[in-house]
């Protein structure tokens, strides 16, 4: 075997034990028996995927126009104005937008959209548990609040590590920018399952992405690199080192 083809199954095999290091290996994960599995409700008509997906007629643009974040999306999108992140160092509102992909969670998850508001029709069906609001100023920053730098700041870790090992994405604003979004840290289809929809679990012990050894908060430090010193910049948004 060469020299090259070794050190790209090593590193495969590397990815492949971090992830499932850091995901676990329950074969029960998957969105059956999540708190997204919609198939136990009548409003759902019984089906899992519906209330969020559909094999025909999907909406592929929201009302500004830019592409759904999501493949053969069919629940009603929110059309609320977010309040970003407050910057606790100068006091300062973040400005902007959501991502395309966070925008799809919160249109169950602001509160604006019927849970059963799918496949065009308006629904009745309240979410009460995993209620966020349209204020997210106190929410980790999304969006336009936590845009990625580039090139990637030390206290940051390079997200094409956690893209080796196929978990945390970011994701991008119409413009193409990209940022931490909802689904950077949960995965909605419940994959890994680990308690909150994570990528990881953020209370167990064990190795980044970029092979620091943590006690805990391994989530976190999947993006954060708090033993490097942070280095301001005006790319890095408000909040997005935290």
């Amino acid at each position: 075997m060469s020299t090259s083809r070794k050190l790209t199954t090593g590193l495969a095999t590397a990815s492949a034990v971090l992830l499932a290091a850091q995901i676990g290996s329950d074969s029960r994960a998957g969105i059956a028996g999540s708190k997204h599995d919609f198939g136990q409700f009548g409003w759902a008509r019984n089906q899992i995927c519906l209330p969020c997906h559909t094999p025909h007629n999907a909406i592929v643009r929201d009302a500004q126009g830019a592409i759904v974040g999501a493949p053969l999306w069919n629940h009603t999108l929110s059309t609320a104005t977010y309040t970003l992140y407050i910057d606790p160092d100068t006091g300062q509102q973040v400005t902007g937008q959501v991502d395309t992909n966070s925008r799809l969670c919160l249109s169950c998850h602001d509160g604006t959209v019927a849970l059963d508001a799918f496949g065009g029709g308006a629904g009745t069906q309240q979410l009460t548990n995993g209620l966020i609001g349209t204020d997210l100023s106190n929410d980790h920053p999304i969006g336009e609040a936590a845009v990625w730098p580039t090139p990637t700041t030390p206290e940051l870790v390079d997200p094409s590590l956690r893209a080796a090992v196929g978990i945390m994405p970011l994701r991008r604003l119409p413009d193409g920018r990209q940022v931490v979004g909802c689904t950077s840290c949960h995965e909605p289809h419940n994959r890994p399952n680990v308690p909150g929809m994570l990528w990881v679990n953020n209370a167990a012990p064990g190795t980044t992405v970029d092979g620091r050894t943590v006690s805990g908060s391994l989530l976190c430090m999947n993006c954060h690199n708090m033993d490097s010193p942070f280095v301001p910049t005006p790319a890095l948004a408000a909040g997005s080192r935290r």
